[in-house]
């Protein structure tokens, strides 16, 4: 693992899957073993998730702005109200994902499976969807 902006906090959810309100701001976390781990209201802006194992996570409040969760398992994980703006979710997983309130706010969306709301076809008058404040909305022009 890379370090993060406070190596305290990453030490910490390595010896006990917890780290509530941790500073996790560009972590390198490719690839690691976070299931059921506890990161209620965590910073994790700008960190890399990509291929993570994030099952049954809880996520609530945690800032995930710009971090990079592609093809990231985020079964059954709680992201209640997390930020997840401009984050890139590739090929991601959010089957069973609770996303009550989750900011989806340009975020890349392409692939993900598991989402309850998918884009309508594409039509001549409507060509591009977007998720905004959690809601998907035909994109203005």
């Amino acid at each position: 693992m890379a370090l993060a902006e406070n190596p305290e906090h990453l030490l910490q959810l390595q010896r006990g899957n917890e780290c509530r309100h941790c500073d996790l701001t560009g972590a390198d976390l490719t690839g690691i073993d976070l299931q059921g781990a506890d990161l209620i209201g965590a910073s994790l802006r700008n960190a890399v998730l990509d291929e993570a194992n994030l099952v049954r996570a809880n996520l609530t409040a945690a800032d995930l702005q710009s971090a990079s969760l592609v093809g990231a398992n985020l079964f059954s994980t709680n992201l209640s109200y997390a930020n997840l703006s401009s984050a890139n979710l590739y090929n991601a997983i959010l089957v069973s994902a609770d996303v009550t309130g989750t900011d989806f706010t340009e975020a890349n969306l392409v692939g993900v499976t598991g989402l309850e709301t998918q884009p309508p076809p594409r039509t001549e008058e409507h060509e591009e969807w977007i998720f905004e404040n959690g809601e998907l909305r035909r994109k203005t022009q």
